[in-house]
């Protein structure tokens, strides 16, 4: 019994053509019967009916398909698992031994999770017969063809014994529907068959009308060609023939097994005594069949072929014999009579003779076959030869493959079937093997065989590839087979033969000629009615229709409205598998008038993709120009069209702006300096101090507090951790501003010198005169006491007064060497020499002035002089008679090198306050540091920098910017959308919003430089003009990213989105209110066949509207549900979501990771490729039931788990999507366990593997699109979204990237890094030997060609492939160095 969920095999699948739908839409309004030529689709009818009756409203019913034979059954199976992979289908045919199910428990069980059931008449017949299943159980009825449902045939069986007195009884809601299919709905010729055939499937035999000339170009006619040969002259055969037939005639019937009584003796008139008079016994029965058969091969194919089967016949019951497995249903006396007869014939003398080729003795008829066949020497060649009987196919195919004339030009093959009786198989002389044939059919279609001989089994329904040459080797039993047979040549050119021997040439060959003029005819008559149809469509109809729009005047005429309906699909995005024209269609009426039906790719919302014409007219012509007319109208009134009546792509629609391209480099404002108005403000100052205290490694440096002093309002200010060396870290702490109510001038100009002597002490050039500072420092102080502060702290004395006081080296001031230009030195220790010379050993005041970062980092430098480790190389010695000391004790004296460091915190802190008091103030930031973080950029070198931020806010942008155009325009198709987002989050969008905001003058750019800091001062300050500078537009872009993802920080989405219309007006104010608008939309029809249960359970979420699920997993080329869009809008939301839940993990996981690591990681965790196989990998489990027999014999209902891929579930009409997918399986199935192994185990990110999976985008795609469906059902619910990326898998993977740090740097950055830039790829894309495109990748080196890498399928192998063994070049190069 075959199941759906196996491997995958190749179906009839290709995008259905309009005479296909014609009968598609026939079939929903009443039963039919399809009658249209072999190899036009009518398979794809059926399958496009099993979706439609699948995803349809009412009670769950099964379709239950019908077919002739067990080959067509297992085909047509294949065919609907590969269509509808997410079907729960199977088989029951005669193979399953369906014949000994004799419980109703055993069908309920394997047909309880069925949707579809594939199965011969017969099994149907039987199972209804019994009441192991019901017709009404059934909603749709296949029958394939039907031109068997005539007389006892089971399949009219099933109609007269259930289906018509179900009808009469309970009406046409109890009974099925019917579908029939078939190419020769007449069999013997007669007019009352049809009507016979519809009456007995309760349907209307139909054939395409309106689509009739569309049909016509994939049926091709074969030219019919007759065979003449020499009637058959019966001789007495060769010598095989004539040892068994006398044989036969002479047998002694006393050595029968059946000859000897059971009982000892048998009695005159019995049964057994009977049959064994006539030979009516088994074994004698067996001989005889085999002497028929033999005199049949001898008269269709010569002496050759007979005694050739003769000998190989008897080899192989000798064979047989001899392995007694293979005959265990035997008796031992039947194998010893049988053999026993055989061993008299001559086995190998003859075997002898037919060794030598000169002994190849043809019949007639083999002779004109033959000559026949040696007209055709074309490579492609395909050919079918039909036989009456099953023995002569075997022996034909053979003869075929050993003639010298065919065996080097034809690959043979023979095919009788899959069917298998009840009976055993005859002994001698049946070389029938059902299993050797199983992959005849695939390998015909595949060209690895070109010729099979075949029985009538091959005439109707098993999918078999357009022959080149069909041939009748005996004449057609009916019309139907005469039919049937001929269209199996449907190649172009092709030629249907049949042979006739001379004494039927005045017979039977006038019966067929006359036949065959009779279809001429009807073809000439078909040419005729389409001549007359070609000049009805030159009748020039008038169409008075017209679109006018006042405001522009924009004018649309149905002459000019075809054009620019396919300029509107023209500009929607290309999707592979997929045609984006709009596809017309056309029904008739009684009059035969013509109204005309457009259908626009399914990327266009349902509601104006099927646009049907309102009148009627003589020409399709007149008919597409109306139904265009109406299409486009109803576009311009679904708002996909401007005032200009031009599609809404690159229009201006979302521009409210004109951002034409700006130059890389841009003149923007001067930074905002924030000391213009604070010098200002010394004029009438309010004056606010506040404290600031130092500690070292966490503790509170002793007496070192100072005040921070301004003239207006003190911004709070964070801690500022400065790193003196490496083992010492310095903090200062800043206190709450208060402010200071009464200050004297006096006080004021006490506070500048204090704040001048602060500056200068670790300096050795003396400042300018100027000492009007903006902001102004002191000690600990009331301000009345700084007075005498200066007094004890200004100034210097010698070095021998302080030697003289007993002045401890570490309560000292800073040592100024005269000598060396007042150059400031720690003092560490006084000495006296024995000459009584004083001196002073001293230690340099550190070079680094920039403490924000450690000494081995500083700016990105390696501190090459540590003090701390190297201090005994920096010891200066000086006399005390060439030295002064300061007053001002060390420990104070040191405050001044942190001035510039708070100084410039205070600049920046200003700025940002600024600006969130003007740009931002609607955003309301609690945390000022989001801000300054944000608008710093890395030119500036402080702490931090908006790279991370930016990370952040581009993601967070374009979540707000994707969900604001999916829920504000449900009509826009994905392309609308894209370039809607796109318009709004580009960087010269962003850029120009900057400027236009007056963001330019807060973006800070200017970085510290502690040794040539020079304090800002009144004097320069007031009335300064103002100047320009040059920035990146880049910088200006990323700055409002950095802000979206500061204020998301700061308050979550909506700050974010307060945020960003703050920018960009067109982007809303406030969060959407998703809940609300999801429920305005309308729910569908469901697709019951995808909505399952264990697929939403272990998707981690249950959709409220179910429709959403079936819309995420319908690709763009299914083109049979009109009623859904394809995935394209959701999985353009679910991009967006797919960042949003991905970027806030990497952001929060560790300040550590660089910005350029980040985004590493973002484009590796989603990545196209690694997306498609966690898509190939995720599967849900479902039970699945069939039927075994047990070791007694019995048959028992076994259930199992079978794994059911998420792929599996998309819904899509494109054969070269199957093949791709088959494909990309395939190369799943060959990288798995290399993939698993790396993104589990291994160091670094399986670049190389995946692109070898080259996993097509739509497997990708559909992660996207579920992810969007979930976002928009749950009403926006983020976190349901990270449960469904858990349950696939990719959460896990982020964690570990992150946790294990996985190298995830692409392989072409590490060999661009290895070769110092030196390594130079040139990627090209070729075609191998077979035509193919194929990618190859060369790397070269100072003009040395070091990699080629070819036969690649994709230019990202090959560009990973060349990296890779670039690195591997380069690593072996520095061993050897």
């Amino acid at each position: 019994m075959a199941q759906l969920n196996g491997s995958n095999g190749t179906g009839l699948l290709y995008k259905p053509r309009q005479y296909q739908y014609e009968m598609f839409e026939a079939s929903l309004k009443e039963n039919i019967i399809v009658a249209m030529d072999t190899g036009t689709g009518k398979t794809q009818i059926a399958l496009l009916r099993i979706a439609h009756q699948l995803e349809g409203g009412g009670p769950r019913k099964l379709t239950w398909f019908l077919t002739p034979t067990v080959a067509l059954c297992l085909q047509q199976y294949e065919v609907i698992r590969s269509h509808l992979p997410a079907v729960r289908a199977c088989t029951i045919t005669g193979l399953d031994k369906v014949e000994r199910w004799k419980s109703q428990y055993i069908w309920d069980e394997l047909l309880k999770d069925k949707q579809v059931v594939v199965s011969t008449h017969a099994v149907l017949f039987e199972a209804l017969t019994h009441g192991f299943v019901r017709i009404s159980q059934l909603g749709l009825l296949i029958f394939d063809e039907a031109h068997h449902c005539m007389r006892r045939h089971p399949a009219n069986m099933i109609m007269l014994d259930f289906y018509h007195p179900t009808l009469r009884k309970h009406g046409r809601d109890s009974v099925p529907c019917i579908l029939g299919l078939t190419a020769s709905p007449v069999v013997r010729s007669k007019s009352q068959e049809m009507k016979t055939l519809e009456s007995n499937l309760d349907s209307i035999c139909k054939t395409p009308q309106v689509h009739k000339q569309e049909l016509t170009t994939y049926a091709h006619r074969p030219e019919l060609l007759p065979i003449i040969c020499k009637a058959i002259d019966e001789g007495p055969g060769g010598r095989a023939l004539q040892a068994l037939e006398h044989a036969w005639d002479t047998a002694d019937i006393d050595g029968d097994p059946d000859a000897i009584p059971q009982n000892g003796s048998l009695l005159n008139g019995s049964g057994e005594y009977k049959a064994l008079m006539v030979r009516k016994t088994l074994c004698n029965e067996q001989i005889k069949r085999f002497v028929d058969r033999s005199r049949h091969i001898f008269a269709e194919l010569g002496e050759w072929a007979a005694d050739y089967y003769i000998c190989t016949s008897v080899e192989q019951l000798r064979t047989t014999i001899r392995d007694q497995s293979l005959t265990m249903d035997w008796e031992d006396e039947e194998r010893a009579y049988l053999s026993n007869f055989l061993s008299k014939l001559p086995v190998a003398e003859v075997q002898a003779n037919l060794a030598d080729p000169n002994n190849f003795t043809m019949s007639p008829k083999l002779a004109a076959l033959i000559n026949f066949l040696d007209k055709f020497d074309d490579p492609e060649f395909s050919g079918l030869i039909f036989v009456k009987q099953r023995v002569t196919v075997s022996v034909l195919a053979r003869l075929l493959s050993l003639h010298p004339q065919t065996r080097d030009r034809f690959r043979c093959a023979a095919y009788v079937g899959m069917s298998v009786g009840s009976c055993r198989q005859d002994m001698v002389g049946d070389w029938h093997n059902a299993k050797k044939q199983r992959g005849t059919m695939d390998d015909f279609r595949s060209g690895r065989k070109n010729l099979i001989v075949t029985t009538s089994v091959l005439e109707e329904g098993i999918d078999v590839t357009a022959c080149r040459v069909v041939v009748c080797f005996d004449k057609p039993a009916n019309l139907k087979s005469f039919i049937q047979r001929r269209g199996r040549a449907r190649q172009q050119k092709s030629t249907y033969a049949i042979m006739f021997s001379t004494a039927d040439e005045h017979g039977d060959l006038r019966r067929w000629q006359i036949l065959e003029q009779a279809m001429v005819e009807a073809y000439q008559d078909e040419e005729r009615r389409l001549r007359e149809a070609e000049a009805q469509e030159a009748v020039d109809e008038n169409v008075p229709e017209m679109i006018t729009v006042e405001a522009t005047g924009a004018v649309i005429t149905p002459d000019s409205v075809v054009t620019h309906l396919y300029h509107f699909c023209a500009v929607l995005p290309e999707e592979r598998y997929v045609d984006n024209r709009p596809e017309f269609s056309f029904e008739k009426d009684r009059q035969g008038l013509i109204k005309g039906t457009v259908i626009l790719p399914s990327c266009v919302h349902p509601k104006v993709r099927r646009i049907q014409g309102k009148l009627w007219w003589k020409s399709e012509r007149a008919a597409v120009k109306e139904t265009a007319f109406q299409a486009y109208r109803a576009l311009y009134e679904f708002g996909l069209l401007n005032d200009h009546l031009l599609p809404l792509t690159k229009n201006p629609e979302m521009r409210p702006t004109d951002h034409t391209t700006l130059p890389s480099l841009l003149d923007v404002s001067e930074q905002y300096d924030p000391w213009t108005d604070w010098a200002n403000s010394w004029s009438c100052p309010d004056v606010h101090q506040m404290r600031i205290a130092l500690e070292s490694n966490g503790h509170p440096a002793d007496g070192l507090i100072m005040k921070l002093i301004g003239p207006t309002n003190l911004p709070p200010l964070a801690p500022i951790t400065l790193f003196w060396d490496r083992d010492t870290r310095l903090t200062l702490s800043f206190d709450v501003p208060e402010r200071i109510t009464t200050v004297t001038d006096n006080c004021i100009a006490n506070m500048r010198t204090v704040t001048a002597l602060y500056i200068q002490a670790p300096r050795s050039r003396n400042l300018l005169n100027n000492d009007d500072f903006v902001t102004l420092f002191g000690p600990d102080l009331p301000s009345t006491e700084l007075a005498d502060w200066l007094l004890r702290n200004a100034g210097y004395e010698t070095a021998h007064e302080a030697y003289s006081r007993g002045t401890m080296p570490g309560a000292m001031g800073i040592i100024r060497d005269l000598s060396r230009y007042d150059e400031p030195f720690f003092c560490h220790r006084w000495i006296e020499s024995e000459t009584g010379l004083i001196e002073i050993e001293c230690r340099p005041i550190p070079r680094r002035r920039n403490f924000l970062h450690p000494p081995a980092l500083d700016n990105g430098q390696a501190d090459a002089i540590v003090e701390s480790e190297h201090g005994s190389a920096k010891v200066h010695m000086v006399a005390a008679e060439s030295c002064t000391v300061d007053k001002l004790p060390v420990s104070t004296a040191i405050f001044g090198l942190f001035i510039p460091h708070i100084v410039d915190r205070l600049e920046s802190t200003l700025i940002a306050n600024r600006l969130c008091a003007t740009i931002l103030c609607d955003v309301g930031f609690a945390d000022i540091q989001h801000v300054i973080t944000a608008i710093m950029a890395p030119s500036a070198q402080g702490v931090t920098n908006y790279q991370r931020y930016e990370f952040l806010g581009d993601s967070i942008l374009k979540y707000i910017v994707s969900c604001q155009l999916f829920f504000q325009n449900l009509n826009w198709p994905e392309g609308f959308l894209t370039e809607g987002r796109t318009t709004i989050v580009q960087n010269p969008r962003l850029t120009r919003a900057a400027l236009d905001a007056g963001l330019d003058s807060f973006i800070i750019t200017k970085a510290l430089t502690p040794r040539r800091w020079i304090a800002p001062l009144i004097s320069t300050r007031v009335g300064a003009a103002p100047v320009k500078r040059q920035m990146s537009a880049k910088v200006l872009a990323d700055v409002i990213e950095a802000l979206i993802g500061a204020a998301y920080l700061d308050g979550g989405h909506s700050k974010a989105q307060i945020c960003t219309h703050c920018f960009l007006p067109e982007v809303n104010r406030q969060p959407l209110d998703i809940p609300s608008l999801i429920t305005q939309t309308e729910h569908g029809r469901t697709a019951r066949h995808i909505i399952d249960g264990d697929l939403q359970r272990h998707l981690g979420y249950t959709f409220k509207n179910e429709d959403l699920l079936i819309e995420a997993l319908t690709h763009p080329s299914c083109q049979h549900d009109q009623t859904t869009q394809s995935y394209q809008r959701l999985e353009f939301l679910g991009d967006a979501i797919l960042d949003m839940v991905i970027v806030p993990i990497i952001f929060q996981y560790s300040n550590k990771i660089s910005p350029g690591d980040m985004t590493l990681i973002k484009h590796a965790v989603v990545n196209a490729n690694l997306l498609g196989f966690f898509c190939m990998e995720f599967s849900i489990e479902q039970d699945k039931t069939k039927v075994e027999k047990t070791p007694d014999g019995r048959f028992a209902v076994k259930s199992e788990t079978q794994h059911v891929e998420l792929w599996r579930f998309m819904r899509f009409n494109s054969l070269d999507l199957q093949t791709s997918r088959d494909a990309a399986l395939d190369r799943h199935r060959r990288l798995r366990n290399k993939i698993l192994t790396s993104l589990y185990h291994g160091p670094s990110y399986p670049w190389q593997s995946l692109s070898q999976l080259y996993a097509d985008k739509f497997f990708s795609d559909i992660v996207e699109s579920v992810l969007g469906a979930i976002y928009v059902d749950s009403g926006g619910d983020l976190s349901a979204c990270e449960r469904f990326l858990e349950q696939i898998g990719l959460l896990s993977y982020v964690r570990r990237v992150l946790l294990d740090g996985i190298n995830v740097t692409h392989p072409r950055n590490i060999a661009q890094r290895l070769s110092k830039g030196d390594a130079l790829f040139n990627l090209r894309r070729v075609s191998d030997e077979k035509g193919r495109s194929m990618y190859r990748c060369t790397v070269t080196m100072n003009d040395a060609q070091i990699v080629l890498v070819e036969g690649c399928q994709c230019g990202e192998e090959a560009e990973v492939r060349a990296a890779n063994e670039t690195i591997e070049f380069l690593q072996r190069r520095q061993e050897v160095v």
